[in-house]
């Protein structure tokens, strides 16, 4: 079977189509030209790194992976126009829509997801995350004066997720090119046309569709989602460089200082307990040594990019993450009988795979997800608006007094309970509903679940 021009497309387009068809992002487009100035610009650049992208994906579907100089002609259209959208923002910092530019510029390299492997979908959600801590200021400032505002924010995150749905659905490992399609020597002309009011243009032919992925060559592009990003730059900047570097990728490894050698340093060879020489930022008193090789990989506490990476912790009471800025986020893997203090104000927290950890915080501008963990308590000290629990059992929620407009999504969860403070400074716990009644309503024509009165 082959596509024509103006005919079928392969299915991995037409899903994305989809998206550029999408009310969220033709939302986004229209309310951008109501805004006008900057935003307005920005987003016609928007627009022409959807077009380009689509292109890539239409050569995608109908070639084989090409040699390495042909893929980088192709990537370089994407990573120009990402480049131009922040762009936009830091030549506009007096703006009054300041806050507009920034929640697409820090969400904007989602996509670059082509060049990212093997997890391109975790990757797009965290340039979300980046984007929700201006989004949620939009919304916040705007709420109560000019609805139109916190719609175009919502439409613009709710496209990106859609992007993640797509990718994670039929670009799960990375770009899947075409095994039977021909071969790709040079970079072809742009085929879409993309507008906001209309459909893509014209449609080059494509071969059957896409196959298996192949696995995605490391040389161009690293994401920032743990453990595969080795280099500590700004992952917008990141993202792109690494096309050119050649040689010079490994620029950004970490130096093996003396200390950190065991034929150098005999106290590591004294015992199976390795002292963490990591980020300053760490802040572990002394005698807080940790073992390395817990869970799947060594014992990590280090900042990378604009996240907190601590993983394999086993027995450490004594974390302390003291140098944070608001757009860090924080990811805790594989721990156990631990407990980490975050100080100052930061845009997330993520505990995954976990068991018996404590996590004390101050203030949380986007989110505290827990995922596949047991027997795990966060405390929240100022802030958080929402929690989210997934296939975890055993958690123990603590809200200020600040915090109890928290919204707290849980499934697939058990053993949840949220604790919140009384007038003499005590808490009261309250149990979080595990059992549901559904029963179809006649009259409302739709399905209505109330919590079970057995466990009400």
């Amino acid at each position: 079977m082959s596509y024509a021009f103006g005919g079928d497309v392969p299915p991995a387009v037409r899903e994305f189509d989809d998206i550029l068809h999408s009310q969220s992002l033709q939302t986004y487009f229209n309310l951008s030209r109501e805004i006008g100035a900057e935003v307005q610009t920005q987003a016609s650049t928007v627009q022409q790194l959807f077009n380009a992208e689509r292109d890539f994906l239409v050569n995608a579907a109908n070639y084989k992976k090409p040699a390495d100089n042909v893929l980088r002609s192709l990537l370089e259209p994407i990573a120009a126009r990402i480049q131009s959208v922040q762009d936009i923002r830091e030549k506009n910092r007096a703006s009054k829509l300041f806050t507009h530019l920034s929640t697409v510029s820090e969400s904007i390299p989602a996509l670059g997801w082509i060049a990212v492997a093997p997890t391109p979908a975790p990757y797009i959600k965290e340039m979300i995350d980046a984007g929700l801590f201006y989004s949620n200021r939009i919304l916040k400032e705007y709420k109560d004066k000019q609805p139109m505002h916190c719609d175009w924010a919502r439409a613009w995150i709710d496209t990106l997720q859609q992007l993640q749905v797509f990718v994670k659905k039929t670009h799960t490992t990375g770009v899947v090119w075409n095994p039977r399609g021909g071969d790709l020597t040079g970079a072809p002309q742009g085929l879409s046309s993309f507008s906001s009011n209309g459909a893509p243009g014209g449609r080059g032919p494509a071969p059957p569709p896409p196959g298996p992925p192949p696995p995605m060559d490391p040389q161009f592009f690293k994401c920032n989602f743990p453990p595969q990003q080795p280099s500590a730059d700004d992952r917008r900047q990141a993202l792109f460089q690494e096309i050119n570097k050649g040689d010079a990728i490994t620029s950004n490894l970490k130096k093996v200082t003396a200390d950190m050698q065991t034929h150098k340093n005999t106290a590591l060879r004294a015992g199976s307990q390795v002292t963490e020489v990591g980020s300053k930022a760490a802040g572990q008193t002394a005698g807080g040594g940790q073992k390395a090789g817990v869970g799947t990989g060594p014992a990590k506490i280090e900042l990378t990019g604009k996240k907190w990476d601590i993983s394999n912790q086993k027995g450490n009471q004594k974390i302390v993450i003291d140098q944070t800025e608001m757009n860090h986020s924080i990811y805790i893997f594989r721990c156990s009988d631990s407990v980490v203090q975050v100080k100052g104000k930061i845009s997330s927290i993520t505990i995954d795979n976990c068991s018996k950890v404590s996590v004390v915080c101050d203030t949380l501008v986007s989110f505290a997800e827990i995922v596949n963990s047991q027997r795990t308590q966060i405390q929240v000290m100022g802030k958080v608006p929402t929690i989210q629990i997934d296939k975890s059992d055993g958690v123990q929620i603590y809200l200020s007094k600040d915090s109890l407009d928290c919204e707290v999504f849980s499934a697939k969860s058990s053993e949840m309970n949220i604790s919140v403070p009384q007038a003499d400074g005590d808490f009261m716990e309250h149990p979080v509903p595990e059992q549901f009644r559904t029963k179809w309503d006649p009259k409302k024509k739709k399905l209505v679940t109330e919590v079970s009165e057995a466990t009400g």
